[in-house]
């Protein structure tokens, strides 16, 4: 048994089987990739990294196989899945995994596909570890469903390295109330308190931290840069933070041209900024659906501002999807959606489509030409969202 000191959950202790899969090139990779991304040229100390993070999702999914009574194969299986459960994430984390998922992947394929790579590092069924990352066996609802390891443990990690105050949730009542129910994971009645804090962490995260407009800004540079770079994406998503780093800076064109202002934080300013002020929610979830080729809008508004279309970024509004709301929660032996015994959730999802934004970026000191082209533009849609929506 190998104990590893951890900031957040003190010694996390490691097994055999777990060691060796730590210790495999496709684990240590990890240590390169940032959990958050770009998220430190808004936040200098959030600089974490997914190995961290990976750590800390096995040592709360191993609380989970403990507070479920599982038998040892069954908490070994959720522990390595915890373990490798992020081991497909490409580099800058947020940036690739957009444009993987335009290519018609998920970092959970990659993940599956290193599971089968360190096979014969543990001694369980490869083919469950995987339906756990998945969320396909009523244990990997611990890993990987509406409450689970992996969401408690980013939430407190990202709150703790950025320095933030919203990431105090009270993980310890959860994972002691959590029991499976009809193949379910539920709460006891008494895990309520807990659960309402949880989301309100996760809200407040998300309006101060995840959706930051600058590093909305530079994701979605570097995300441009990336698109232009790369041709082979299994390739891409087997690179570290380093690895790209010096691939776009090696490269020439576009994507050389972006990433280097990037890397040097001259980001691109907003000069279009429209929220629920502008907007109802059926334009913005119709803006979203509408807009595939964010490209296609960059042109034009590019060619009615009469500027190169590589300076002009548009953001297409992406909506809320929350699934705590699904949450069931037991009381006097009748499991419950937690909708019905809090308002909380349902709250807070309402307050989070006041962060739902639609922008445009573009080079500092053409913000007014671009900013008036994207106006024209994008209302153009817009009446015909209105006349679609009619």
């Amino acid at each position: 048994m190998k104990h590893v000191k951890d900031a957040l959950h003190g010694y996390i202790e490691l097994n055999d089987q777990e060691q060796r899969i730590v210790d495999s090139p496709q684990v240590q990779r990890l240590r390169r990739i940032r959990q958050l991304g770009l998220s430190s040229l808004v936040y200098p100390s959030a600089t974490h990294t997914r190995f961290q993070h990976s750590l800390g999702v096995t040592h709360l999914a191993g609380r989970f196989a403990e507070s479920l009574d599982l038998d040892d194969q069954r908490r070994q299986e959720l522990r390595i899945a915890a373990l490798l459960h992020d081991s497909g994430h490409g580099p800058f984390s947020h940036a690739s995994e957009l444009v993987m998922e335009k290519e018609g992947y998920s970092h959970e394929d990659f993940s599956c596909k290193i599971v089968d790579q360190l096979e014969d590092c543990f001694e369980v069924d490869a083919g469950r570890v995987k339906r756990i990352i998945k969320g396909e066996l009523e244990i990997g609802q611990a890993v990987a469903g509406e409450i689970d390891a992996d969401r408690m443990d980013y939430l407190m990690r990202d709150a703790h390295s950025s320095g933030l105050e919203h990431g105090h949730i009270d993980a310890s009542t959860i994972i002691r109330l959590a029991e499976i129910d009809s193949r379910r994971l539920v709460f006891d009645a008494k895990a309520i308190d807990a659960l309402e804090g949880l989301f309100t962490s996760r809200f407040h995260m998300i309006k101060t931290l995840y959706t930051h407009h600058a590093v909305n800004i530079a994701e979605k540079m570097l995300q441009r840069a990336l698109e232009d770079y790369v041709s082979d994406v299994e390739k891409q998503m087997r690179m570290d933070d380093y690895e790209m780093h010096n691939a776009l800076m090696n490269s020439s064109g576009e994507s050389k041209e972006i990433y280097s202002k990037v890397k040097e934080r001259k980001l691109y300013k907003r000069c279009l900024d429209w929220d629920r002020d502008k907007l109802t929610k059926e334009q913005l979830k119709t803006l979203e659906k509408q807009i595939k080729d964010e490209k296609k809008i960059e042109e034009e508004i590019a060619e009615t501002a009469g500027v190169e279309s590589s300076k002009v970024i548009v953001d297409a509004p992406s909506t809320p999807r929350i699934k705590e709301i699904n949450v069931k929660v037991k009381k006097n032996g009748f499991v419950k959606d937690l909708t019905e015994l809090s308002p909380v959730p349902e709250a807070l999802s309402k307050a989070e489509w006041r962060t739902v934004k639609m922008e445009v970026y573009c080079e500092e000191g053409i913000e007014d030409d671009v900013g008036e082209a994207a106006e024209d533009v994008l209302e153009k849609h817009t009446n015909a969202i209105n006349q679609y929506l009619d």
